[in-house]
């Protein structure tokens, strides 16, 4: 299916976790928050490159990894960990 190599996976593991670090950075939140949004971002990067090498997307394309597709799907989908991490909740007085 794919010809991904050991270090082109390692390269693009690092921009999803950078990436979902970043949206922790920017909208703050505990220990869980930042493995949601790493997680997430992580699962997003890797479903959004087979999505635009399954449909044949050429949005900044590079090699091996569709990465417009993927930085696309790895922010939507850590945005998504942040709100689904559950610390979303207003606190109880």
């Amino acid at each position: 299916m794919f010809n991904l190599t050991f270090p082109v996976f390692v390269f693009g593991s690092l921009i999803a976790l950078l990436l979902g670090a970043l949206v922790h950075l920017i909208a703050g939140g505990k220990l869980l928050r930042l493995i949601f949004c790493m997680l997430f971002s992580w699962i997003g990067f890797w479903s959004g490159n087979y999505l635009g090498t399954r449909f044949n997307l050429e949005f900044l394309r590079y090699g091996q990894v569709s990465y417009g597709a993927a930085i696309l799907a790895a922010a939507i989908l850590s945005i998504f960990g942040y709100w689904i991490s559950g610390e979303n909740t207003p606190a109880s007085e």
